[in-house]
């Protein structure tokens, strides 16, 4: 007879190996075309919510690079702003796409 003060944990299979990006892996140098629109568009405040903004609107370019203003707004839907930035964070998302596009 053994004993054992913790049970013993059942093995679970390791789950599959996942790309992580953060706002750093955008662009090293500040040069990604959603990191230039933020900056044109005068976006960051008080830069609580920025990151997740950006990340968020980059996932978001990564699967359409031409967004309506609906999908963008859709898109970025949970995404909180204490400064109240969502009309400047919209258009400097729609600039990026433009930018991207090569327009």
């Amino acid at each position: 007879m053994v004993r054992r003060c913790a049970p013993v944990r059942p093995r679970f299979p390791r789950p599959p190996a996942k790309k992580i990006t953060t706002i750093e892996g955008l662009d090293s140098k500040g040069e990604h075309p959603l990191q230039r629109a933020w900056i044109a568009e005068q976006v960051p405040q008080c830069g609580y919510c920025q990151s997740g903004q950006i990340m968020q609107a980059a996932s978001l370019l990564a699967k359409n690079t031409d967004p309506t203003k609906a999908e963008v707004v859709a898109h970025m839907d949970g995404n909180l702003c204490r400064c109240m930035s969502y009309v400047r964070i919209q258009r400097a998302i729609l600039r990026a796409a433009a930018e991207m596009r090569g327009v």
